[in-house]
């Protein structure tokens, strides 16, 4: 499939695992998305033509598909124009930062014979398939209470970050993340409140450096989200991610990439099955019912952490 990337600023290194793992082909083009990307460096990785404009790059080269992350609040109107030209998308997260744009997002894709997906890469992890395939199994019963943590050094943190309308924030770029487990294995979500503080962020801005969201869900499950640039610099790694499900029967905890399970047997650790490129997910899934509900899932995740940046912002809860 004969594909471009637009923008640099966002996980396309999703996109060029999966070449080199031979599961996909190169791109055969690049281009910024937005003011002050460059993408040279990335065209000579990839061995491909680097363009100034993205509009000029999609008119010559005529993709199939584009992987889209430039700045977070430009990606909404970058993935409308290649949905309105028949482009298959492959979007950073999350697909829109702002309501009227998720609303003429999902209007272009229901018009589009295009498909979109979204840049949720860890619910392809293999520690992520063992503890959803564990609750599909009924190891832990009904599925009563979900809490997600995601967190993450601040490092040096450029200038998309600074401002909320360039940002979109830290719940709906990182607490999506968390958001989507809490989504998938929970049910329908039917309120949100939340909360998030900008204190201590080291003069960048607009930047939220702790976050908390409180989701109700169907059939009375609770689902909690906490996301923050906490992390301490002498952390063994960047990211610290963490996933409990507590059911009826027992308890699944999902912990620097391993999996424990306990329930009326003691605790024990789980077997990780195979993980996924979620590139790779995407472009084998276009065509097929999957494709459809990657893009239903990409559009719920948004809209609910959209949600909750509203009810943080105002103090108040918001129904869903």
């Amino acid at each position: 499939m004969k594909y471009v990337i637009i923008g640099n600023s966002g996980h396309y290194p999703q996109v060029l695992e999966a070449m080199r793992s031979g599961e996909t082909c190169a791109p055969c083009a690049v281009a910024p998305g937005s003011r002050a990307e460059d993408v040279r460096a990335l065209a000579e990785k990839c061995g491909c033509r680097a363009y100034d404009d993205w509009r000029r790059m999609l008119d010559e080269e005529a993709p199939e598909l584009a992987a889209v992350n430039p700045w977070f609040a430009d990606t909404a109107g970058i993935s409308i124009e290649c949905l309105k030209r028949g482009v298959h998308v492959y979007s950073e997260k999350p697909v829109a930062t702002e309501m009227d744009a998720l609303a003429a997002l999902e209007k272009a894709y229901r018009e589009s014979p295009a498909a979109l997906g979204c840049m949720l890469n860890l619910n392809c992890c293999a520690w992520y398939k063992a503890l959803s395939g564990a609750i599909a199994d009924g190891e832990i019963g009904e599925v009563r209470l979900i809490h997600g943590q995601k967190s993450y050094r601040m490092g040096q943190r450029g200038e998309v970050y600074h401002r909320r309308e360039t940002y979109g924030g830290t719940i709906p770029w990182i607490g999506i993340h968390a958001v989507d487990w809490v989504l998938r294995l929970g049910g329908k979500c039917e309120w949100v409140a939340a909360t998030h503080t900008t204190a201590a962020n080291r003069g960048n801005g607009d930047m939220e450096t702790a976050c908390a969201v409180l989701l109700q869900m169907e059939n009375g499950v609770i689902g909690t989200v906490e996301c923050d640039f906490l992390r301490p610099t002498g952390s063994a790694r960047h990211d610290d991610d963490r996933l409990r499900v507590t059911g009826t029967r027992g308890m699944l905890e999902a912990i620097d990439g391993r999996v424990y399970l306990e329930n009326e047997n003691p605790r024990r650790e789980l077997a990780l099955p195979a993980g996924e490129n979620p590139f790779t997910r995407f472009v084998n899934a276009i065509g097929t019912p999957l494709a459809d509900e990657l893009a239903r899932e990409a559009f719920e995740d948004t809209r609910v952490c959209l949600l909750a940046r509203r009810a943080a912002d105002e103090g108040t809860i918001v129904r869903a």
